[in-house]
């Protein structure tokens, strides 16, 4: 052993390096504590005639997604990917429109479902209305 050695027998610890997935993390945690303090902050209230519009623009998106991605299946070039990525932006803006709703408003709205039970449990009862097809619940 050399002299150099003995004096430091235990070399530091290396550096933590925080990944990507570390940092989009956090910036995740970052984001849903501002959106939730924002929230808390707007204390809007969250009638049914607006869940019910945040209920079909959830079911309409869920279907323009559903047939982005059968789309995407089919396509093999970059030019077909983005032209199929441009049509679903331009159906999700329609569906927000046909709704009057913001995409930001949706979020909103998703985040109190996540935090409520009571307002996810009639989320979730005017979702199985519209499926069934009573239609306005």
């Amino acid at each position: 052993m050399t002299p150099r050695a003995r004096a430091n027998p235990s070399p530091s610890p290396p550096a933590v390096r925080r990944g990507p997935l570390g940092r989009s993390t956090v910036l995740a945690l970052l984001l849903m504590g501002v959106l939730a303090a924002d929230l808390r902050a707007q204390d809007v209230p969250l009638d049914r005639a607006e869940l019910t519009r945040y209920a079909r623009a959830y079911l309409a998106l869920d279907a323009a997604r559903e047939e982005y991605y059968a789309t995407i299946a089919r396509i093999h070039d970059d030019i077909g990917l983005a032209r199929a990525r441009a049509e679903l932006d331009a159906k999700v803006a329609e569906i927000y429109a046909g709704n009057a709703i913001t995409s930001e408003r949706y979020g909103v709205i998703t985040l109190v479902i996540s935090e409520s039970d009571q307002v996810r449990a009639v989320f979730e009862e005017i979702v199985r209305q519209l499926r069934a097809g009573a239609g306005a619940p």
